[in-house]
């Protein structure tokens, strides 16, 4: 309850509570922030794996009802992505080694991404550039998922 209340009910509650701001710009956007775990699924991570799919279904939902009043909405969808948050992860593997080497052998690109490589698409999305995106689940992602 907990998971899903972080990860989906917070974004559907943001979004309704900010519509009438929404609306009045004309052409705003939203991103959520989503997980590759959103689209595979990942083993012993059942709620987390299955709220960013909601968050997903929940960007997908709100960009095709809000598209009419020029409201986009997108979701972001990282891979591993090397932040303090992984840190029960990287203990659970054994180590900070031990992740790197499994992460060398599963990513296309062979690494981790850093914060630094995702936050770029967030500023895109939600900028005037990006005025003809929206129903998007993008992944940031190294190559994992093609």
């Amino acid at each position: 309850d907990r998971v899903f209340a972080i990860n989906v009910r917070a974004n559907f509650v943001f979004v309704r509570e900010s519509l009438n701001f929404l609306r009045q710009g004309g052409k705003s956007s939203v991103v959520m922030m989503s997980s590759l775990a959103g689209k595979r699924g990942a083993p012993g991570l059942i709620a987390y794996s299955s709220s960013k799919a909601a968050v997903i279904g929940l960007a997908t939902t709100l960009a095709l009802e809000l598209a009419p009043e020029g409201i986009r909405v997108n979701a972001v969808c990282p891979g591993w992505i090397d932040t303090p948050f992984n840190q029960p992860a990287i203990n659970f593997m054994g180590g900070r080694e031990k992740q790197e080497a499994a992460a060398k052998a599963i990513i296309p690109l062979g690494r981790q991404a850093t914060a630094k490589e995702v936050a770029p698409l967030f500023v895109y999305l939600a900028s005037d550039e990006a005025s003809y995106v929206t129903a998007q689940a993008i992944n940031v992602d190294g190559g994992i998922y093609n």
